[in-house]
């Protein structure tokens, strides 16, 4: 059986390393910036540029922490506060831009408190050097018995001299936690849903044969050893219509080709509505994006909504390929 490779590491800083954490990328390993936009301030965006994501909801959860951020620097950043913590953020301008960079660093990961394994959210600084993947090819590790945040090889990966190194912020999370927490999205997040109100339903099996998908729901990968050469259809989206999209599922009856086409007809008509929902379309969106320079927070704003609406596209494109696909 594979086993982790234990990556050696070095100190970033001798004297910016805290005395609990070594955690850096050896030299001949890279990590690229430019994938995930970061250090996004998502606590002092702008009202109107919450606006901007098109989502009402985390535009609502986005207000409401920047609201109980202000209100507790007014609860403690008061007037007889002792010097030492009052010096720490004399403006709640500071203290916001403080709480921003702290949850920036937030992984969610496990670890050993005693006997029992538990999900832990750290705070683990360097841990932005690593881009976030939902393939990673590496992993935090909290060796308890000397108290040494470890970064390791996933088995079965191999980490070339110029690869890249990441790993998985949040396992199982939506686009909007992510938004929320570090200030980027992604179109290919296998974890996306999208709520759908209709009956339809599609055959789970024949959606995931037609597009060579296999494991357990929460662990849908595609196994492109059965797919043609040069397909690269399949992604993270794809991945996450399969277990957003209403399905029903008995060995023992067989599909009627016919209802299936309806089905995912139906389907398609609700993900249209969604995006007819939207004030401006995918295209709208990408040249905003290429025609003018703005604020890293806007752009961070638009590109979510964009891929808000690419995901719905990709559903689209996935269910016209199920009817084309459906065997009579």
């Amino acid at each position: 059986m594979a086993r982790a490779r234990r990556t050696r590491v070095q100190s970033v800083s001798d004297t910016a390393t805290p005395p609990f954490l070594g955690v850096s990328v050896r030299p001949e390993y890279t990590y690229n910036s430019n994938n995930m936009t970061r250090e996004i301030d998502t606590l002092v965006n702008l009202e109107e540029e919450l606006a901007e994501l098109q989502d009402q909801d985390l535009r609502s959860n986005m207000i409401e922490q920047q609201h109980r951020a202000l209100e507790f620097w007014e609860r403690n950043w008061h007037s007889s506060v002792p010097l030492k913590i009052k010096r720490l953020a004399r403006e709640p301008e500071r203290f916001i831009w403080a709480l921003t960079i702290a949850q920036s660093r937030c992984i969610s990961m496990q670890m050993r408190i005693g006997a029992l394994i538990q999900d832990a959210n750290m705070l683990i600084p360097y841990a932005d050097m690593l881009n976030h993947s939902s393939q990673p090819n590496c992993f935090f590790h909290w060796r308890f018995k000397d108290r040494m945040l470890e970064v390791m090889v996933n088995a079965g990966q191999r980490i070339r001299k110029g690869d890249e190194m990441t790993v998985n912020y949040m396992n199982g999370k939506k686009n909007d936690m992510f938004m929320q927490r570090y200030g980027f999205s992604s179109s290919t997040n296998p974890w996306d849903v999208i709520q759908f109100s209709g009956d339809a339903q599609i055959h789970l099996d024949s959606f995931l044969s037609i597009f060579n998908i296999s494991g357990m729901p929460d662990q849908y990968y595609h196994n492109n050893r059965l797919s043609n050469a040069g397909d690269h259809f399949v992604d993270g989206a794809v991945i996450a219509a399969a277990r957003t999209l209403p399905t029903w599922s008995d060995g023992d009856m067989p599909i009627i080709p016919s209802t299936e086409r309806k089905a995912a007809r139906d389907l398609q008509g609700e993900c249209q509505q969604m995006l007819a929902e939207f004030p401006t379309t995918s295209d709208q969106d990408q040249k905003i994006l290429d025609s003018m320079p703005q604020s890293r927070t806007l752009e961070a704003a638009i590109k979510y909504r964009l891929h808000r609406k690419l995901f719905l596209e990709k559903v689209i494109q996935s269910l016209e390929i199920y009817q084309e696909r459906i065997l009579f």
